[in-house]
């Protein structure tokens, strides 16, 4: 029975081959898509789970707003080091504590004894405990003794290889230079670990042990931040342990105020909430202390992926209803036959099983198409047929496989297995209206996702297209940053250059951004401020023009002692016309000589925050990691390879690094725009297939009604008469469709809308226009298989069936 079914099966694709390649390639299209989120879900879920001892590692993370992008308090990675021996000496199931320096995302000049120099990523500084704490597994050497020593270093495998192309470097020296003013230092190599299977949070190429984190600055004063992982004896209750966390935490807070000019009671008004907690390392790369986790962003992502499937098994179960009249004899004879509803439904089962089957294989290929660009998009590096994985993703598949088999199968084998046979045999069944309801339900619905996708693709291109025009307040173009602290002789070299017309510094600018608050006492009121530290010449380079008032000057002396310049937030926030007023920040007393306008150093889902800027001391030193470098020309490829020869003659170990701003702003978008890609990408598939079941549909619907087109003609209705018909019924579910989604559509996008703090207003074209489209497109596409209706003989139509 299974053989005959399986025959049947195969020969009704091959009899309706066109609608069979509509089904099975629309099903291709939307599993690719889910199996794409699928991997996508299964890599970011499988961030430090490389090994079982894992399971004890735990991230200690402390609420404050040090480093914060916006002076507001976050559970942050970064943390006081002194946190780590004081959690080590008062909690007691902490069997193990170590500091890593945090990832600057910066370069390090590595040299072997012989060979070229090497610019290598995540050469990180840490503890003597680091290995005693994260588990891995060491190809050299031996984690309990690789960083006893300090000048140590520990490899990964892949760094070794490129240094040595051995792995066996135990005992050898490597030169590094690790920030652009250091000296070469040579650290022994003690270690070689291999690369874990799964992604990681705490990343490296190589953990080095200088002996900075060896002690902790017990100084109130002093501020040393790292991240800190702790190892605990076993598995505790993580609610309870918390709790003895903050207490512990807090009272040595109270502590540090002891001595300091404000109190404890002061930094709680404030709205300071001291707080510190251990947080499970495999739930960290979840909750990045800055920015919304994997989970939220891939929301919207998910939502157009399960919509792009679902329209697929809508097309599959509305071209099976229809066709149901073309196999209702069949039906029939076997339940005259014998055949029962259960084995019928079996077979019907069986076709949608093997369509989707052929789908699933054709989505193997097609995952390995697309699976670059994939990965391109989202700056991914996922695998499909060696993804560790595997076996786990194939069953995920197989569940899939199920789901749509049922979904896209049960209704239409219900449909067909209650045929009665005395009616189908008597042949009054192909006035049946089985599944027309629910084929105009789902038409609705395939449209209403389709229309939704057009209405948000228009409103997102306008967001993005205000993003970048938006005014940022300053002149991104012809000013690149070097990655490097404010240096005065550097600086004057560089001045010197041809073509250089502005050489300043700043710690706030996009693509680099550190946030410090300040307290202020201005007319008895108080309040935090953003400050920000500049050279004399950072707002000329960028482009930056005072609102009111003056910018720095050389020509006057006070500008480097008690002087400041407020932007128009921080200039609201003290009452509006402030200039030549003065306030209190701490024991100083400075005056506001200007007020200029907010400009943007964080991406546009943050909102310009109130901010003093202020020249720090004689001659501008400011340590910030920001070089600004404004050129009196667009074409400056050649006056950066002369201020390389500058630099060279300073750091000739270590290669300038430096980026335009007009690139730094872009990368600020990137985000947004891989998602704007993804969603037009998505959104013209899934109208492509809501388009192709239309035609396949409306192909179907004529054929029904050969009869009553033919009857029609002969009675004298005209060509446009028929065409008119056939795509009445259409347009009246495609406008219901439109109807529909406007409420969805602006619900969901206004959603997205909210997450910018500068964003457009809700446009109305959008919507407009989207109607339009899909109605024009629908009919076109009806309008091409009714006027093959339309033109046909109707003496041929009359003898149909």
């Amino acid at each position: 029975m299974f053989k005959l079914n399986l025959k049947i099966a195969w020969r009704n694709l091959w009899k309706n081959k066109l609608y069979a390649f509509i089904n099975i390639s629309g099903l291709a299209i939307g599993l690719t898509a889910f199996v794409l989120l699928l991997l996508y879900v299964n890599y970011e879920e499988s961030y430090d789970t490389w090994s079982p001892d894992l399971k004890d590692v735990y991230q200690v993370r402390a609420y404050h707003t040090y480093s914060s992008p916006d002076n507001r308090q976050y559970w942050q990675t970064s943390n006081e080091s002194r946190i780590a021996a004081l959690l080590k000496q008062n909690i007691p199931q902490i069997s193990a504590i170590t500091k890593v320096e945090n990832d600057w995302y910066q370069n390090y000049a590595l040299t072997v004894k012989g060979r070229k120099s090497l610019m290598v990523r995540g050469i990180r500084d840490a503890d003597s405990a680091f290995f005693k704490v994260m588990p891995y597994r060491f190809l050299k050497g031996n984690g309990i003794t690789a960083l006893n020593k300090p000048k140590s270093i520990v490899l990964k495998k892949e760094v070794a290889l490129r240094l040595f192309d051995t792995e066996d470097v135990i005992g050898k020296t490597i030169s590094i230079v690790r920030w652009e003013g250091d000296a070469l230092t040579d650290f022994t190599i003690t270690g070689v670990v291999d690369e874990p299977v799964t992604p990681q949070s705490v990343n490296f190429s190589g953990i080095i042990r200088t002996g900075m984190f060896d002690k902790d600055d017990q100084h109130p004063s002093v501020h040393k931040y790292t991240e800190i992982y702790a190892r605990l004896f076993s598995k505790a209750d993580l609610n309870q342990l918390n709790e003895n966390i903050r207490k512990v935490y807090t009272n040595n807070l109270k502590s540090t105020f002891i001595n300091g000019q404000n109190s404890y009671a002061d930094y709680l008004k404030s709205g300071n909430v001291p707080d510190c907690k251990l947080l499970p390392i495999n739930e960290a790369h979840q909750n990045p202390p800055f920015t919304a986790g994997w989970t939220e962003k891939i929301k919207p992502v998910s939502l157009i992926v399960t919509f792009l499937l679902l329209i697929s098994i809508i097309n599959f179960i509305n071209l099976a209803t229809a066709q149901s009249f073309q196999r209702a004899k069949e039906v029939g004879v076997k339940k005259v036959l014998g055949s029962n509803k259960g084995l019928l439904m079996k077979q019907f089962l069986m076709e949608t099983g093997l369509q989707s089957l052929f789908a699933l294989l054709i989505c193997g290929v097609l995952i390995e198409l697309f699976l670059p660009v994939f990965n391109e998009q989202l700056d991914l590096h996922i695998t499909f047929w060696s993804n560790q994985k595997l076996f786990f993703i194939l069953l995920q598949l197989f569940g899939l496989f199920l789901i749509i088999t049922l979904l896209a199968g049960f209704y239409p084998a219900k449909v067909l297995s209650n045929y009665k046979p005395a009616t189908v045999l008597k042949g009054v069944f192909s006035n049946s209206h089985k599944g027309l309801a629910l084929r105009n339900l789902l038409i609705v619905l395939q449209f209403v996702i389709s229309v939704t996708l057009i209405i948000a693709i228009g409103i997102m291109q306008r967001q993005v297209s205000f993003m970048n025009q938006k005014d940022l307040g300053f002149d991104k173009s012809r000013v690149i940053n070097i990655s490097t602290n404010y240096n005065e002789k550097i600086a004057k070299e560089i001045r010197r250059v041809s073509g250089v017309q502005y050489v300043g510094s700043t710690t706030q600018v996009i693509g680099n951004t550190y946030a410090y608050a300040d307290k202020i006492n201005f007319k008895g009121k108080k309040l935090d401020l953003n400050m920000v530290t500049v050279t004399m010449e950072a707002f000329p380079a960028l482009g930056i023009k005072p609102l009111q008032g003056r910018l720095f000057s050389s020509l006057y002396k006070q500008d480097t002692v008690n002087t400041v310049v407020l932007n128009e937030s921080a200039a609201k926030a003290l009452g509006g016309n402030v200039v030549g007023q003065q306030f209190r920040s701490y024991e100083n007393v400075f005056q506001i000589i200007g007020v200029i306008k907010d400009y943007h150093a964080e991406s546009f889902d943050k909102t310009i925050i109130p901010t003093i800027y202020k020249v720090t001391y004689l001659g501008g030193m400011s340590s910030n990691g920001n070089l600004l470098v404004r050129f009196n020309s667009d074409q400056y490829e050649g006056i950066i390879r002369k201020i390389e020869d500058v630099w060279k003659k300073y750091y000739p170990n270590y290669p300038m690094n430096y980026e335009s701003l007009s690139h730094a702003f872009t990368n600020s978008l990137a985000e947004n725009n891989r998602f704007m890609n993804m969603m037009i990408i998505f959104s013209v598939v899934s109208v492509s297939l809501s388009l192709s079941g239309l035609f396949a549909l409306s192909t179907f619907v004529s054929k029904r009604r050969t009869k009553e087109i033919a009857v029609r003609k002969v009675l004298g209705a005209s060509n446009m008469q028929i065409i008119n018909l056939l795509n009445k019924s259409f347009l009246i579910l495609v406008m219901v469709a439109n109807l529909i989604s406007w409420p969805v559509a602006y619900i969901l996008i206004k959603k997205w809308l909210d997450g910018f703090v500068y964003r457009i207003d809700m446009p109305v074209l959008p919507f407009i226009m989207a109607t339009i489209t899909s109605v024009v497109i629908a009919v076109l596409t009806v309008s091409i298989q009714a006027r093959k209706a339309a033109i046909a003989n109707p003496v041929k139509s009359l003898k149909y069936e």
